[in-house]
């Protein structure tokens, strides 16, 4: 994807306009479907309200994925993080701290304006709207918050659009300062908050990409470390569709296998529909149960983890791509494991 959607270098090179809101999806859940073995791996409300800043807070819309179970229920422990998601943004928003906040300003490019805050005020966090009857066109602003006779830098940001949040450290500010210092054309400004966020601790469970240490594995035929070195940032790459082939140093029971995608904004190499083989001498082969397809991994690139449904003896295994995300002649794994129950 483009680094560059939307630059007035971009545009002014453009024979027509067109404007589109961004859309977040993630999943509530490490996969996009239901598995019973991550009942107890949905996120923190902690990293939930992370991403609500990162995708609501930074004008977007935001699409939480929440798979239902067997039953075709949403599962409770589901249902329990939204309704806690749900009860602290409505608690976090529900009082506005500024004063005539949402009195409509007409801004041009290096306009500033003051807000007064209510008295003995505890804030850490920065809410600005545009009028977007009228266009999305602030580029940059800054903000500032008067306390104990100064002012103090409190943040800065570029698009507003709908609505732009951000946090800063807690503080009892008097007053708080906008600055419009990019726009195309006169911002409409149509809100200005302050709230207080109560701090949260994010207890998720880390997720285990495999069941037995890789300290011990080695690669077959090629330097693949980055595979298999328990770190999902980096990433083994090819040029072509090029089997990954594991030594594991000893025999055990494997019921599964996780395979990480890469992790950044280069999604190349990332595979959609593989095999997977498990040997106990590293040249006969058994060809492994599986679906064969890491389904919607293209819009949700997470660790997948795949249950055979048995078991398999096996010292080697084997993961090999049959086709990439985009059809391309490559491969990339940031991580890859076994599962063994």
């Amino acid at each position: 994807m483009s680094k560059d959607l939307g630059s007035r270098e971009l545009m002014s090179k453009a024979s027509h306009l067109f404007w589109y809101p961004s859309e977040v999806d993630v999943s509530i859940r490490p996969g996009w479907f239901y598995h019973a073995e991550q009942d107890k791996q949905v996120r923190s409300l902690a990293n939930l309200v992370n991403i609500y800043y990162h995708s609501v807070g930074c004008n977007s819309v935001l699409l939480l994925n929440i798979p239902p179970d067997k039953r075709g229920l949403i599962h409770e422990n589901d249902v329990k993080r939204i309704k806690e998601l749900a009860e602290y943004i409505k608690k976090t928003f529900a009082d506005n701290k500024v004063e005539k906040g949402k009195t409509a300003w007409t801004a041009q490019v290096g306009d500033t304006k003051e807000y007064k805050v209510r008295k003995n005020a505890l804030v850490n966090t920065f809410l600005i709207q545009e009028d977007i009857t009228k266009g999305q066109r602030v580029e940059g602003f800054t903000v500032e918050v008067f306390s104990n006779g100064a002012w103090h830098h409190a943040g800065k940001g570029t698009t507003v659009g709908y609505k732009r949040l951000l946090t800063f450290s807690d503080s009892h500010a008097e007053k708080v300062r906008v600055t419009v210092t990019g726009a195309r054309g006169d911002a409409n400004i149509s809100n200005i908050g302050l709230y207080y966020a109560e701090p949260l601790i994010d207890n998720t469970i880390k997720v285990s990409l495999s069941d037995i240490p890789v300290d011990d594995w080695k690669t077959v035929g090629m330097d693949a470390t980055a595979a298999i070195d328990g770190k999902q940032e980096t990433v083994w790459k090819t040029d072509t569709l090029t089997s990954l082939v594991v030594d594991m140093g000893k025999d055990v029971e494997i019921s599964g296998f996780s395979y990480t995608p890469a992790q950044k904004e280069d999604l190349t190499g990332t595979i959609y529909k593989y095999n997977f083989y498990v040997s106990r001498n590293g040249k006969e082969w058994t060809k492994c149960d599986t679906t064969g397809e890491f389904s919607n991994i293209m819009h949700n690139p997470v660790p997948y983890f795949v249950r055979f449904g048995k078991t398999y003896p096996a010292r080697y295994f084997k993961l090999e791509p049959v086709a990439e995300i985009n059809s391309k002649a490559a491969t990339a794994v940031g991580e890859v494991g076994v599962l063994l129950k």
